[in-house]
């Protein structure tokens, strides 16, 4: 027999090593549509950006990512935010604040300082995808 491997041998189980943020099911529920919403968004600024329409870009950056949607929970008993660690809602409040700071400058046609402002945006949702999970 020439192979080298035995056809019973089991792959080790590979570790997801973030942290588990455990989560009500509605919450989590709520926080999985946000993150479903800000990739749409996410789309949406790369179609407007590579069109060169910065103010399209600007109006969905701010309203489906900016600070405005801090208070989108604030009457609700399982707004996701409650649930989190505190070093995972400071990403979460970064990615509000870039986005903001995207629309501002992209209002203002400050190509520079908008693609700077949509790094950050990415980071935070780079930074907290690769340090949570939920399940």
């Amino acid at each position: 027999d020439d192979t080298d491997t035995d056809i019973g041998e089991v792959e080790p189980e590979i570790t997801d090593l973030r942290t588990l943020v455990k989560i009500p099911e509605k919450a989590r529920q709520i926080l999985q549509e946000d993150m479903l919403d800000h990739l749409a968004v996410l789309n949406e600024i790369n179609r407007y950006l590579s069109e060169n329409d910065l103010r399209a870009a600007a109006e969905v950056a701010e309203t489906g990512m900016g600070r405005s949607l801090l208070s989108k929970y604030q009457d609700k008993d399982m707004r996701p935010g409650r649930y989190m660690p505190k070093e995972m809602r400071e990403i979460g409040w970064e990615l509000h604040a870039a986005a903001s700071e995207f629309a501002g400058a992209a209002r203002k046609g400050d190509l520079n300082k908008t693609l700077l402002a949509y790094n950050r945006i990415t980071s935070a949702c780079v930074g907290c995808h690769y340090s949570y999970r939920t399940r």
